[in-house]
């Protein structure tokens, strides 16, 4: 009978133990979760923040093309013989008209 006690003390004091290391377990899952929904919660702003870029970032965008196509234009006005040509004559007829050719 003192065996038999003594097997059920052992098993007691296993399971005692067992049950200390799944509490202690879930003590350390529990700072780990309650870290991670600071962090979470941190970040609560961040969606309005990359929308806000995003618009920005599509302004920018925007604004880039016009200058783009500004400069493109003048640059293409100035590089066309055509215009050249357009201007020369211009400048021909008025000083016919003004009488200095």
């Amino acid at each position: 009978m003192t065996d038999q006690l003594d097997t059920t003390g052992m098993m007691l004091g296993e399971m005692k133990g067992q049950l200390r290391e799944l509490i202690h377990n879930l003590n350390t899952m529990s700072a780990k979760i309650d870290s991670l929904t600071e962090r979470v919660a941190g970040a609560a702003g961040l969606p309005a923040k990359v929308k806000g870029l995003e618009d920005r970032i599509m302004m920018l965008e925007a604004d880039k093309n016009k200058r783009d196509g500004a400069i493109g234009l003048g640059s293409w006005l100035i590089r066309s013989p055509v215009i050249a040509w357009l201007a020369a004559g211009g400048v021909a007829l008025w000083a016919l008209s003004k009488g200095r050719l």
